[in-house]
């Protein structure tokens, strides 16, 4: 169903009516508006773990490379904006429960904590916690999913609670998170990626020290229910964008070299399945307990390293999915992968480069029959931070990644992204999101500029082409057996902006356009409507 105008909210009269109503509460190369987590180096020290002081701004609690100024302009040469650096600040999502590294005893990124939950409440020093709350308003305008023959909007909230106790190097926490819609149709795409009603994200009990056994090594051990992120978040990511995030129940352990030259993180987990899946439920909002996926494990270990030369740094690692044949792809996945990286610093050069490789088995859908799986992913960029006053940096991207499968039909090439996230290299999600790592063959470029210590904006160009133009095109929902449609799905271009407006309040909005190639056009059932697609999206975060 076309959507008009007027059926729609105004975006701008929506945000401002939930700050002055009072009706909200605060408790990728990444993109600055939605920074890849990553942990950060400290120096080696014997000590107690406490929680950090409440500060009003980046102390020696912080991790903020000394070479950064007040301003963008003062930045010195070779010093890593924060804007820029893994991470400087958490996306406008819930990230109460990720911001303290008890390892190292430092903060992941700066907040600036003139208001907080803490502080006004009076909390005791064994004691954190966020309220966090997140409203957006997003629609798209022309139809480009199978079945889809209008525009679609939607208004997701993301209110989540975060407890947390310590005493001594244990602490023990809950994350409770609740993600609800308004505004679809039964038309609508609609999924468990955009609701999860009121349910525990984590509950969990720890224990960190930074000098286990009078070794110098630090460690840490998380059980129960949690979110995890490794490296670049491409296979393992706590969600920014999207409105729910992935969580496993298990184990996972970090031991990591004093100084950070080196650490690793094994880990044994089963995925956390988010209901209702059903369709009319998640229409309603309606509630159900999530649960454990039954017979599955995902189990590895991530490793990294800041010992290479010239600044560069490497991870390595390996993970295995063995799904319940009772489930509907049963997978049997083993994804060996490594990548090498330069952080961006003003006046100088930084890169990325990642493989992944994928191997074992899995089927399309339950009632396929089992496939070999042989599939794998490429990402290559380069990116140069000019040494002017806004801190400009450009970057050239290119990412690679199979789907289909072999000509006897007996082998999947289709790579499997496993739970990972996409919004900072390919585009907002939510209803939206055309692409995913997957059949996927596209060069592109971002600038990102720093006007502000408060204010950061990117623009972003990409073309799509199809690895194999017979196999589907994912999100899209088509796909052309005869590669008559050609491979071209189209191009985007993307601009995004982010006002961390007060201490506890950001605001962030958006524009990316889909310009429609051959195959978005021509292909067996797509949609009719061969317009360029707009798609909107403006969103407010408050944190208390």
């Amino acid at each position: 169903m076309q959507i008009n105008a007027h059926d729609r909210v105004p975006m701008m009269v929506f945000l401002l009516g939930s700050l002055v109503s009072g009706s909200v509460f605060a408790a990728d190369s990444p993109s600055p508006l939605d920074p890849p987590q990553a942990p950060a180096a400290a120096a080696r020290k014997s000590k107690p773990l406490v929680p950090p002081k409440v500060k009003s701004a980046a102390g020696d609690n912080s991790s903020t490379d000394p070479g950064v100024g007040k301003t963008p302009a003062e930045d010195k040469k070779g010093a890593t904006p924060p804007e820029y650096k893994r991470p400087n600040r958490w996306g406008l999502t819930a990230g109460g429960s990720q911001r303290k590294d008890w390892v190292t005893g430092k903060n992941r990124w700066d907040l600036h904590e003139h208001y907080n939950a803490k502080k006004m409440l009076g909390m005791p020093e064994w004691l954190n916690g966020m309220l966090e709350q997140r409203t957006r308003y997003e629609t798209f305008d022309v139809p480009w999913q199978r079945g889809q023959t209008g525009g679609q909007y939607q208004i997701p909230l993301q209110t989540v609670l975060w407890l947390e106790a310590n005493y001594a190097g244990f602490r023990a926490g809950f994350e409770f998170w609740d993600a609800r819609q308004f505004g679809a149709e039964p038309t609508y795409t609609l999924n468990n990626t955009m609701v999860n009603v009121a349910d525990f994200t984590q509950i969990y009990g720890a224990y960190a020290t930074q000098n286990l056994a009078e070794t110098g090594l630090g460690f840490e051990a998380i059980a129960g229910r949690q979110t995890m992120e490794f490296g670049s978040r491409r296979l393992v990511a706590r969600n920014v964008f999207r409105n729910t995030t992935n969580a496993f129940t298990g184990l996972k352990l970090r031991v990591r070299e004093g100084e950070g030259a080196w650490q690793i993180y094994p880990f044994a987990m089963v995925p956390v399945v988010r209901l209702p899946e059903d369709k009319a439920q998640l229409l309603n909002n309606d509630w159900a307990w999530d649960q454990e996926q039954e017979g599955t494990v995902f189990t590895g270990f991530f490793a990294e390293t800041q010992a290479l030369p010239w600044d560069i740094r490497g991870e390595l690692y390996l993970y295995y999915l063995d799904e319940d044949e009772r489930s509907a792809r049963n997978r049997q996945l083993f994804t060996p992968g490594f990548r090498v990286f330069r952080n961006a610093k003003k006046g100088e050069f930084d890169f990325e480069g990642e493989s992944i490789a994928q191997t074992g088995t899995s089927r399309v859908n339950a009632l396929s029959r089992q496939l070999d799986h042989e599939a794998y992913m490429q990402h290559i960029q380069f990116g140069y931070t000019f040494d002017l006053p806004w801190d400009p940096r450009f970057v050239v991207q290119y990412d690679y990644a199979t789907g289909g499968t072999n000509g006897s039909g007996t082998t999947t090439n289709s790579f499997d992204t496993l739970y990972g996230a996409r919004r900072w290299e390919y585009g907002p999600t939510g209803i939206w999101g055309p692409f995913a790592r997957n059949n996927i063959n596209t060069p592109g470029a971002r600038l990102f500029v720093v006007p502000h210590r408060d204010v950061t904006s990117f623009l972003a160009y990409r073309a799509w082409w199809m690895a194999d133009s017979k196999a589907l095109w994912q999100p899209a929902g088509l796909i052309d057996p005869t590669g008559r449609s050609g491979d071209f799905m189209g191009q985007t271009v993307e601009f995004a902006i982010r006002w961390d407006a007060h201490d506890n309040i950001s605001l962030e909005g958006g524009w990316n356009c889909l310009i429609k190639g051959d195959f978005a056009r021509n292909a067996p059932g797509a949609p009719t409507n061969h317009d360029n697609v707009n798609y909107f999206y403006a969103q407010t975060e408050l944190r208390f």
